[in-house]
């Protein structure tokens, strides 16, 4: 999975051997700021029924291939889907200029592979699921290779020595449905969605500071949607970032919408 800060990964355990606790005969669980999705697939792999949600739209593709998509179901197409990309020929477009050359966040030589794989996935016309699960490769492959300290706030001054080796494409590890019934990923803010939610249990981790998640992982979020967006700054954030904000990210924003999904 991808770097990512407050993904939970170092207390997985923690959080699953708590559900495990409340549910202990399975049911459904949803979380509302799904992120990286860790929390989601980790849930679905001890086979309860998941529900994730996030409002940004990288996060939304992380859910639907960690969560709502389905190993039997996708894995020959999406190995299929891969190996083909896998020969593409390199070509320099938008992401190679944006976060390769007017930014450094990827190596050019990279950069001009996920141009190619991107313009060729564009091209297929996947279904969503399978889309996602290809996405999520593309995006795992390019941040084995990024030359960050984690975030897309800003580049190392020089290549990180993982920056100079090739983009290398992997089946995502997408889990087998679940007996409790199929698992979903929606993609909506999680005040307006909160009433709609029908779960057994429901996992709040919302954003904790001032800076959003859409402006500390723009590449991903350029890279799913393929708008080729103006851009602004040394970090080359998406001119959005400046727009699209989350009460959750401001100090007097914060308790009034958490205390809005809660009563939803």
């Amino acid at each position: 999975m991808i770097k990512y800060i407050g993904s939970k990964r170092a207390l997985l355990g923690q959080v699953s051997s708590t559900v495990a606790s409340l549910l202990p005969q399975g049911g459904t669980v949803c979380d509302l700021f799904s992120g990286s999705a860790r929390v989601g697939h980790a849930l679905k792999g001890q086979g309860f029924r998941v529900w994730s949600n996030d409002h940004n739209a990288y996060a939304h593709t992380l859910a639907t291939a960690y969560v709502q998509a389905d190993r039997e179901r996708w894995l020959d197409r999406a190995e299929a889907v891969l190996a083909e990309l896998r020969t593409v020929t390199p070509a320099r477009g938008w992401f190679t200029k944006a976060f390769c050359e007017d930014a450094r966040f990827f190596h050019p030589d990279n950069g001009a592979i996920i141009d190619a794989m991107r313009e060729r996935i564009a091209a297929m016309a996947l279904e969503p699921e399978l889309e996602a699960i290809v996405l999520v490769a593309l995006m795992e492959a390019a941040d084995r290779v990024d030359s960050t300290a984690g975030l897309q706030m800003a580049y190392m001054k020089a290549w990180a020595s993982r920056a100079l080796k090739p983009l290398e494409l992997r089946m995502p590890d997408v889990l087998p449905g679940v007996a409790a019934g199929p698992c979903r990923a929606t993609h909506a803010d999680a005040v307006q969605i909160a009433p709609e939610i029908e779960a057994d249990l429901v996992y709040l981790d919302p954003p904790y500071n001032q800076h959003s998640y859409l402006g500390n992982y723009h590449c991903w979020e350029s890279l799913v949607l393929w708008d080729k967006p103006e851009t602004y700054g040394i970090a080359n954030k998406r001119i959005d970032v400046k727009t699209r904000k989350s009460a959750f990210n401001s100090r007097p924003g914060i308790g009034p919408a958490l205390e809005a999904v809660i009563a939803g």
